[in-house]
């Protein structure tokens, strides 16, 4: 009878262990072996025998508890907040899927001027991509579909690293080049539906391929760039198109916070001859029928160019400023000259600010889910003085921006040209548009 008692304890006590944590199981089937002993239900050998194995699996427990923590902090971590991120969780690497979609709606008058109006839709930008890093090296691939066809925006192999305080950077690939505000800040960010005029075009090329070297302080309150590139990725041949050397820089004279602050900046930019030179432009819309703002192709000699842009953040409010000018230097002719600027203001009226990053601006997270509603103006000009001809126009542009949540926005802009000179001559008609655009981006 003592042995079946003994027994039926000791079957008890490893029965009842499975169900309480590794740590109490172990220090409570103790205490039992040694109440058990004491009464004399078990013998002592029978003690020191059960004690040994149950301090032998706490050790093992607490072996396997440790190997899970370390296991648990060299794993991978995934984030889901605006985006879709996967990284290991000491920095050595990260991988992060991305993309934009954009869908406008267009309706343009075009009053009077003998072309036709548009009234339709069309799907401006449909990206998609990925970047990563691995350790001090970093990659980046995006190609936008909207055309059916794929046109290769960004392409590079990034290295960076840190000389004290000080950000470095070097890319090689298609990348953007270091000249002006404007033309860098991404589509996703852009405070209205067109950039100026002047921005992302041939008097401000976006990307080209070559090499982009970036440095910057920690706190990004100054920056400097420099890039040596040489056309397109598929076609950058130097005896065709001339190489092109731009260099820009900007710094935060003041900061009271990332909200509150203003940054200076200016860049400069010259080219080698070789492709026939053009700069055309529509006036209200990307479906604009008739590209009124143009120079005649030209072979030309390289060109000089130079830009100076502000940025104003003060809470709701902010302000954006920027002036280009482009020479295209001609043997036989007099030199192309073409001058354009823009001012722009925005105000969040849910109180939200517009986001500043690295020198330039981002997204913005809205302040409640009923989501954040931005209103915007912006005026801007351009000039085109070639020999015997100018263009010369204005134009109005209102917007309208809702927020709804981090990565979806719907913006609402009109755009209105107040004076309109083609040819040296004015003419009558001023164009206007309303347009409507929804983007998501991830």
């Amino acid at each position: 009878m003592k042995l079946k008692l003994s027994s039926l304890l000791i079957a008890g006590a490893l029965f009842g262990a499975v169900a309480v944590p590794a740590q109490a199981n172990n220090d409570a089937m103790l205490d039992l072996l040694k109440v058990l002993r004491d009464k004399g239900t078990i013998s002592a050998q029978d003690y020191d025998l059960l004690a040994n194995a149950a301090k032998a699996d706490k050790e093992s427990l607490e072996a396997i508890d440790t190997k899970a923590e370390k296991a648990a902090d060299t794993g991978v971590k995934i984030t889901t907040k605006g985006k879709i991120k996967i990284e290991d969780k000491n920095g050595d690497w990260s991988f992060q899927p991305i993309g934009r979609i954009m869908w406008d709606a267009i309706d343009t008058d075009e009053d009077n001027s003998g072309v036709n109006d548009f009234h339709g839709t069309q799907l401006r930008r449909a990206r998609l991509g990925f970047q990563g890093t691995v350790y001090d090296w970093g990659y980046k691939f995006e190609g936008d579909f909207a055309k059916g066809g794929t046109s290769i925006k960004d392409a590079y192999i990034k290295y960076g690293t840190k000389f004290g305080d000080t950000n470095f950077d070097l890319k090689l690939g298609q990348s953007h080049i270091p000249f002006g505000l404007t033309t860098k800040i991404s589509s996703k960010y852009m405070t209205f539906m067109d950039r100026p005029w002047f921005a992302d075009s041939s008097i401000s090329s976006a990307r080209e391929s070559g090499a982009v070297m970036f440095l910057a302080a920690k706190d990004y309150r100054w920056t400097l760039s420099t890039g040596l590139t040489n056309g397109s990725i598929s076609g950058g041949e130097t005896d065709k198109n001339g190489s092109t050397f731009a260099v820009r820089g900007s710094f935060v004279p003041f900061m009271a916070d990332k909200n509150h602050l203003l940054q200076i900046g200016a860049g400069y930019l010259t080219r080698g001859g070789g492709d026939t030179f053009k700069f055309e432009q529509r006036l209200v819309s990307h479906k604009d029928a008739t590209k009124w703002l143009s120079t005649k192709p030209t072979e030309n000699d390289g060109a000089n160019a130079f830009t100076i842009d502000a940025m104003g953040v003060y809470g709701a409010f902010h302000a954006m400023a920027e002036y280009n000018s482009y020479t295209l230097k001609q043997d036989t002719v007099s030199d192309i000259d073409i001058d354009a600027y823009a001012v722009e203001v925005g105000y969040f009226l849910t109180g939200e600010s517009l986001k500043w990053k690295k020198g330039y601006t981002s997204g913005i997270a809205p302040n409640s889910s009923a989501g954040a509603w931005q209103i915007a103006a912006r005026f801007e000009s351009l000039e085109i003085d070639e020999s015997a001809s100018q263009d010369e126009a204005d134009k109005w542009t209102i917007g309208l921006n809702y927020y709804p949540t981090q990565n979806i926005r719907l913006m609402l802009n009109y755009d209105k040209v107040t004076d309109l000179e083609i040819d040296g001559s004015s003419v009558s008609f001023e164009p206007s548009a309303l347009k409507f655009r929804a983007q998501a981006y991830w």
